[in-house]
């Protein structure tokens, strides 16, 4: 490794590391933390769930000194981390209670952690300092080595980008969780490996980023991710010694990333990376240049792919990984970004890719957030694998008016392209790191598929509720129909949203219910005239929501 990059846990400990609320925490202060740690926790890997950076660092550096690694996965669900423990004969460490199955090492307060020794030890290039999961954006949730060596060099290749004119009076500010590898490289590998400091304390709200920042001595590189800097545009916040704004985990929007540029006084910079491979890209959000790489890290044609689009991704003692990207490099250092691998959509003939599709949808004025997604029947979801043949669009969106947006919508995609509907939701379920994970998505496509066809039926005369009703002329009574509506749905209706009536129906008319799926237990429903062969005049439609029988 090159001579000037330090292989000790922190570089010069006796700067400033830490920033919080009421003062900085130095280097020295934190190995001194850290060893009081290690000196009592067992010699076990330690699964590290904390959202401060200051304790994530603490856990972090006491699992090192005991001579193990660290577990980072945004996947916190119970049996996730149950599973994780039992493979690794690792221990959690949270902030928060656990249950009781998983066993909880909690981190005692500051103040009672008194170390005997506070030594800085070197570790080996190929030390395994953290096994990393993937946030399961593209599927399952898959697990990478992250070794010390590669840790540093990468530090020190993103420096340049994080703090380009003073690093030693720079500090990191996240809106991101140190646990996923955006987080972990930027705001705590960034504080160790080099003179820049991170901030510690609440951010997740936009006035708590705008409180820790008014704390912060020193000038600030904002790190976050496109659905946290909407918020904090949205919210008009004041960040007076912001100095650079840093996105990454989805793409950003070049009308958002204006905006904040606009108002925080500060260019707004991308980072082209993954969990496989760390960062190694940036760009400029709206600039038209393509992404550069970082010093060290090279790009060359896969030899085991046939396919002339596929690069394997280099860097300084990282095992070399492909990328997971379609992209088209000009020259030795830059390559433009053309869509993800299994991001290919193909309908009529036609071909785009969900990533181009949600870019055009956000930038919609009015849409917050939003993505495309294949529109399927429940009888089509019975099959494995469908093919789309037609889409939808999940929206958070300020406008009520969702035919104003359909509109603008088609100047930007082809007709082919065009979603049959929006559905309007408060919010996406994006993880912590603002990413939609491939299993919240294929669950909103199911949540939300589109009409389900029942077996035509009718209603007998026999019916105990038709006799003296409407004599000589029979009807069905609406409590009837919506009775065997229910019945059918296998529906127990808590709230019944809405129900219009539009024809009347007579005993044993062929009767034909059609469902879709709304998410959140809520359905809509319509039942059709069937004359034997096709469906025919709308007899009722309406919205309930209730458990299934």
């Amino acid at each position: 490794m090159h001579a000037s990059f330090d292989l000790s846990l922190i570089t010069a400990p006796a700067r400033p590391i830490f920033y919080m609320m009421a003062g900085p925490i130095s280097g020295e202060q934190l190995l001194s933390f850290a060893w009081a740690l290690a000196d009592h926790w067992p010699e076990r890997p330690i699964i590290n769930l904390h959202t401060d950076p200051l304790h994530f660092t603490i856990v972090f550096l006491a699992s090192l000194l005991k001579g193990q690694y660290c577990i980072l996965s945004s996947n916190h669900a119970a049996s996730q981390l149950l599973a994780l423990q039992k493979e690794h004969n690792a221990l959690c460490s949270s902030p928060t209670a656990l249950p009781e199955e998983l066993v909880n090492l909690s981190l005692p307060p500051l103040a009672t952690l008194k170390a005997t020794q506070s030594d800085n030890p070197h570790l080996a290039v190929d030390y395994k300092a953290a096994y990393v999961f993937t946030s399961g954006s593209t599927g399952q949730a898959k697990m990478h080595i992250k070794y010390w060596g590669e840790l540093v060099a990468r530090s020190h290749a993103a420096l340049p980008l994080l703090a380009p004119h003073h690093p030693t009076t720079t500090t990191m500010l996240g809106t991101v969780p140190p646990y996923h590898m955006y987080g972990f490289e930027t705001l705590i590998l960034q504080s160790l490996h080099t003179h820049t400091a991170t901030a510690s304390g609440p951010s997740f709200f936009p006035r708590d980023v705008e409180k820790l920042a008014a704390h912060i001595p020193t000038e600030h590189t904002l790190i976050t991710t496109p659905v946290h800097l909407r918020s904090l545009t949205t919210a008009r916040i004041a960040l007076p010694e912001v100095r650079r704004i840093i996105s990454a985990s989805a793409p950003l929007p070049h009308d958002l990333a204006l905006e904040a540029e606009t108002l925080f006084h500060a260019p707004v910079m991308e980072i082209y990376g993954s969990t496989e491979t760390g960062s190694i890209a940036s760009r400029r959000t709206i600039n038209p240049d393509p992404w550069q790489l970082y010093d060290g890290v090279t790009l060359t044609a896969d030899p085991t792919s046939t396919d002339a689009e596929a690069y394997i991704c280099t860097a300084p003692y990282a095992t070399p990984h492909p990328l997971n990207d379609i992209i088209t490099q000009k020259g030795p250092r830059h390559f433009t970004l053309m869509s993800r691998k299994g991001d290919l959509l193909k309908i009529a003939g036609k071909r785009t890719s969900y990533g181009a599709l949600n870019k055009a949808l956000l930038q919609l004025d009015g849409v917050l957030d939003g993505c495309f997604a294949p529109l399927f029947s429940e009888a089509e979801l019975q099959n494995d694998k469908p093919e789309p043949t037609r889409l939808q669009a999940f929206i958070v969106s300020s406008i009520d008016d969702t035919t104003a947006l359909m509109r603008a919508l088609r100047h930007y995609i082809d007709p082919a392209f065009m979603p049959r509907r929006f559905v309007r939701l408060p919010h996406l379920p994006r993880n912590a790191i603002g990413k939609l994970t491939r299993h919240a998505w294929e669950s909103l496509i199911r949540d939300y598929a589109e009409k389900r066809s029942y077996p035509p039926f009718s209603i007998p005369a026999t019916h105990p509720a038709l006799p003296g009703h409407f004599p000589q002329n029979p009807t069905v009574p609406g409590i009837v129909l919506l009775e065997e509506v229910f019945t059918r749905l296998k529906l127990k209706p808590h709230f019944i949203e809405n129900v219009k009536f539009l024809s009347i129906v007579r005993p044993e008319e062929p009767l034909h219910l059609f469902s879709s799926a709304l998410g959140g237990g809520r359905i809509r429903f319509s039942l059709h005239h069937h004359d034997g062969h096709t469906t025919t005049s709308t007899i009722l439609r309406g919205t309930a929501k209730g458990p299934s029988l």
